[in-house]
């Protein structure tokens, strides 16, 4: 009994997680169970109140879990799971595609909106010659090092290591790959000796191994420094054309000493 319990647990909890609440987990789950059964019967097997079968029911339906069987008394079926689960992906999709639209469209609204009022001070906001900023969690931290290398102009340069090179291959390859569409030259030096964690990096920048080196720093155009603080939850950014060019050189020196990844 225990064990049917545990199961009937962890059935009820994946359902949760899928975004059913209690009553449509126990009627789904029964409808699986035992297959076409009326309105009257699922209010039984399911301990719902029978006053809200049918709105769970109907809720149920929409959400893609459960039909209609059309006939004298009416009847309900199941969903198979992987129907189910396909038809929530796909209007999951659907959602965050409508999201995405219309954050692009709030995004060039701001920039509309945000040049006009510019252009009645004549004067747009500029960060010091020298600026130093932090950059907090890990999703702000790669934005911007993305947000840097895709503008970049002339050089990008990385310093990494194992993980670093990993998430810089998950998180930042197209920034990369249009930075190269722009002639840009993007070098990565990385305490690391496996090519596979580079994945396409390797086509789209140079990349060598130094196993002598330590530290996260992005340096970009000899002008801008990132350098990643805490396991990838944090950075500091710092406009400073000369910090960037001092690190340039001794990321040159470097790497001077470092070796092509092998597989």
């Amino acid at each position: 009994m225990a064990s049917k319990n545990g199961s009937n647990g962890t059935l009820m909890n994946l359902l949760k997680q899928l975004g059913l609440n209690q009553y449509e987990s126990r009627i789904y789950s029964s409808l699986l169970s035992l297959g076409t059964l009326t309105a009257g019967e699922l209010a039984e097997v399911s301990n719902v109140p029978r006053s809200r079968v049918y709105d769970v029911l109907t809720s149920l339906e929409k959400k893609g879990f459960a039909i209609v069987q059309v006939g004298r008394p009416i009847k309900y079926v199941g969903v198979p799971v992987e129907n189910a689960v396909s038809t929530l992906k796909s209007t999951f999709e659907e959602d965050f595609t409508k999201k995405l639209d219309y954050v692009s469209k709030l995004e060039k609204e701001l920039n509309s909106a945000l040049s006009a009022h510019l252009e009645t001070r004549k004067k747009a906001p500029e960060f010091s010659e020298d600026f130093v900023g932090v950059l907090k969690g890990k999703n702000n931290l790669y934005n911007h090092i993305k947000h840097l290398i895709s503008n970049s102009n002339s050089r990008v340069l990385k310093i990494t290591n194992q993980e670093g090179l990993a998430n810089l291959e998950k998180h930042c390859k197209f920034a990369f790959e249009k930075a190269k569409k722009k002639g840009v030259k993007s070098q990565i030096l990385a305490n690391a000796h496996d090519l596979k964690v580079a994945g396409k990096l390797t086509s789209l920048a140079q990349v060598r191994s130094h196993k002598g080196i330590n530290g996260r720093v992005l340096i970009k155009d000899s002008e801008e420094v990132v350098l990643v603080t805490n396991d990838d939850d944090s950075g500091i950014w710092i406009k400073s054309p000369y910090l960037a060019v001092a690190l340039e050189k001794l990321f040159d020196h470097a790497w001077e000493k470092g070796k092509p990844l092998v597989e």
